[in-house]
Order: structure tokens, then sequence, then C-alpha cells
């Protein structure tokens, strides 16, 4: 009777863990769905006027699960044309989110109005586009190794002298080859 009991409560436990944890696990493929079937769950608010983020405890990175108000000075943003915003942990995850949009986020890329990242070395916003990118540095970011923006050459130069990089790029210039040197696994 006693391993009955056990078990029962074991099984239990097991229950409890999973369910818990299934509410609230990640969707690294961006499959999850809102009850209106759009794709991951958007911020609670929007970008400031002055662009700047204005991250909830609650909102997640809908690519990770990470909460990016854990770590506010890694953290990036995207708002659709429909008026969505989602906050992400890093660089990383906004940048593969944009070039996967429809994969990712349920939305073509024409549906994504705005792409917000901060400059590393004074926090500023800077439209994504706009910004200069460096990868292979020895910062690292809540995924681990970080992918930096900044918002001129010169930032750019002095950067490289603290931390190294390997890369520099636009968003611009992102094709498939340079895709795959930032991302090389499988799923990138």
């Amino acid at each position: 009777m006693l391993k009955r009991h056990f078990f029962f409560v074991g099984v239990c436990w097991v229950a409890l863990f999973w369910g818990v944890t299934a509410g609230f696990a990640a969707d690294p493929d961006g499959q999850a769905a809102t009850g209106h079937g759009q794709g991951p769950h958007a911020a609670l608010k929007s970008l400031d006027q002055n662009g700047r983020m204005q991250i909830s405890e609650q909102d997640r990175c809908p690519l990770c699960g990470m909460f990016p108000a854990k770590r506010p000075k890694s953290a990036a943003a995207m708002v659709l044309n429909d008026g969505r915003t989602f906050y992400f942990c890093a660089n990383g995850c906004l940048l593969r989110a944009w070039r996967q949009s429809e994969r990712r986020l349920k939305v073509p890329v024409q549906g994504i109005q705005r792409m917000v990242v901060q400059d590393y070395f004074n926090g500023a916003p800077l439209d994504a586009h706009e910004a200069w990118w460096v990868a292979g540095s020895d910062v690292i970011g809540p995924m681990g190794p970080a992918l930096v923006t900044l918002g001129s050459e010169q930032e750019v130069a002095a950067f490289k002298k603290r931390h190294g990089g390997r890369r520099v790029f636009r968003l611009r210039e992102v094709d498939d080859e340079l895709w795959g040197a930032l991302f090389p696994s499988k799923q990138n």
C-alpha cells in the first residue's frame, strides 16, 4: 500500500511539473498560437514615442521564451504593421525572427514595420536597419556569443579595439552565405 501511495504521489508530481513547464515552455520554432491563431503572444506595451522599449516582467522572447526584462541591456524589439510588438532577449533572436518571420511569427517580412536594437555603448535605441552589427566578439549575451549593435563606424572601431569582432555588417548585407556564417547550426 505504501509503495502505491509513493507511486501515486510521484506520478502527480511528474504530471504537475510537466503541465507547468509545458504551459511556460518556449516555442523554438515560433509555432505557438495565441487565441487568435496569430503566432506567439505579443508584448503588453509597445515602444514609447522615443523608440525606447517598455518591457514588462511578463513579456517573453517569442523565439526562446526568455524574459527580456531580466537582461534589458541586450533586449531588442520588433513592431508589426498590425500594431503588435515583440521583445526579444537579444539581437540574435530578433535577427532570426526577421529573417524567418513567416515561420517564427506567422507574418511575412513585409508585415514588419520597425525593428529596434540598442547601441552597445549607451543603450540608445537604433533602427536595426541603420545599425552596424558585429559578430564574433568576446561579448556574451543571454543566448551565448552576442551580436552587438552600434550606431556608427567610429563606435565599431572603438568596440573592436576592446572586444574584437570577426564580422561587421548591416542588415541589407545579410544573404544566405552571411546567414550561414552567423547561424551555422542545422536549425538556424
